[in-house]
């Protein structure tokens, strides 16, 4: 499963997109980030948008990358509209904000990551 990491340093973002299923496909680029995380960083924006299934290995990993989001005090915003996917990541990570690019009020202040 291809993952597309981007880092905006002008506003301390950490962009991340998955395609496809969320699973151990991704756990080599997930944990080498994790263990990276810049103490800089306010936000972290996951585009769960393209993913078609997540595994428990996923939530582990999305889990790991979370503990280390609250270990710097970023912000974790989730793009996605499968509602599976909401109540997998709702489980797995406290204090997330998750976003439907579907909702039609929410869509006009979304910007492409």
């Amino acid at each position: 499963m291809p993952m597309s990491v981007t880092f905006i340093p002008e506003e301390d973002r950490l962009d991340l997109s998955f395609d496809g299923n969320l699973d151990l496909t991704v756990s080599e680029g997930l944990c080498g980030l994790s263990s990276n995380i810049p103490a800089n960083l306010r936000t972290c924006v996951l585009d769960l948008t393209r993913v078609d299934r997540v595994f428990d290995s996923g939530l582990a990993l999305l889990q790991l990358l979370c503990t280390g989001l609250r270990r710097v005090g970023a912000t974790l915003v989730v793009l996605g509209d499968h509602p599976e996917i909401a109540r997998c990541i709702s489980r797995v990570v406290g204090n997330v904000l998750y976003v439907s690019p579907l909702d039609r009020e929410v869509r006009p202040h979304l910007r492409p990551i």
